[in-house]
């Protein structure tokens, strides 16, 4: 086979459809362009957004103040303070302390996050940072001469898994006693439900009624006089006799 009976594929360029060629090929005359006009010239060109002189939409619109970068200048940085992790009872005394595990435990969201160890707080544990690199003066001084520790409980560390994920038994047992105590608490309300009220004693009111004493201060017995039913029964007695 020789260069002169190489073929094209079919359909690899479509043939230019030829213009000016007669009424009968459709493109006649005019070659499509119509009369007259900027359009009919040779080298025509017109931008996408022109609007045929009136003002653009780009113009029209209001403009918005200021502007949003498109990326991030500052770097993503989360900080955890020792005392955070002293008081933390799921981190024992002498546990290593990686990114993998501050996302198990609740601390971070993603391990691509650069996380910075600050000194506030109180310090008393002895633990190993790996794969943090980002300290404050006052951590390092903490973390260099840490506070005794006279007695501490400790759980138990269980192996880490798949996915670096760390479990500890005392969140385990915590957990186990909360829903304990809850059930007791449950049974306690229900056999309170179920138990017969107690019958109210009925409590008797005694009334005691006031006499009025008089107004006259002389006809008050306390005081010597007579009184008015004393007097009413002495003039009927005397009438009688």
């Amino acid at each position: 086979m020789k260069l002169h009976q190489l073929k094209r594929s079919i359909g690899f360029k479509d043939k230019a459809k030829q213009r000016g060629r007669g009424n009968g090929t459709g493109t006649g005359n005019y070659s499509g362009r119509g009369l007259k006009g900027q359009k009919a010239r040779s080298g025509h060109s017109m931008k996408a957004f022109f609007e045929g002189g009136q003002t653009s939409i780009i113009q029209r619109l209001p403009k918005a103040k200021g502007f949003k970068r498109p990326f991030k200048m500052v770097k993503v940085l989360t900080v955890i303070n020792l005392g955070t992790l002293d008081q933390d009872k799921r981190i024992s005394d002498t546990m290593e302390i990686t990114k993998a595990v501050l996302k198990t435990l609740g601390y971070i969201k993603n391990e691509a996050i650069a996380v910075k160890i600050l000194g506030d707080g109180d310090y008393s544990k002895h633990l190993t940072f790996t794969g943090i690199v980002q300290f404050s003066k006052s951590a390092q001084e903490k973390m260099a001469a840490p506070t005794s520790v006279e007695s501490r409980k400790v759980p138990d560390l269980i192996g880490a898994g798949s996915g670096h994920k760390v479990m500890l038994q005392s969140v385990k047992e915590q957990q186990k006693d909360k829903k304990d105590k809850k059930d007791e608490r449950d049974k306690k309300i229900k056999a309170a439900k179920k138990a017969p009220k107690a019958v109210k004693p009925v409590k008797v009111v005694e009334k005691v009624v006031a006499i009025p004493l008089l107004e006259v201060a002389g006809q008050i017995p306390s005081l010597g006089g007579t009184s008015k039913v004393e007097n009413v029964e002495k003039k009927t007695s005397e009438e009688n006799h």
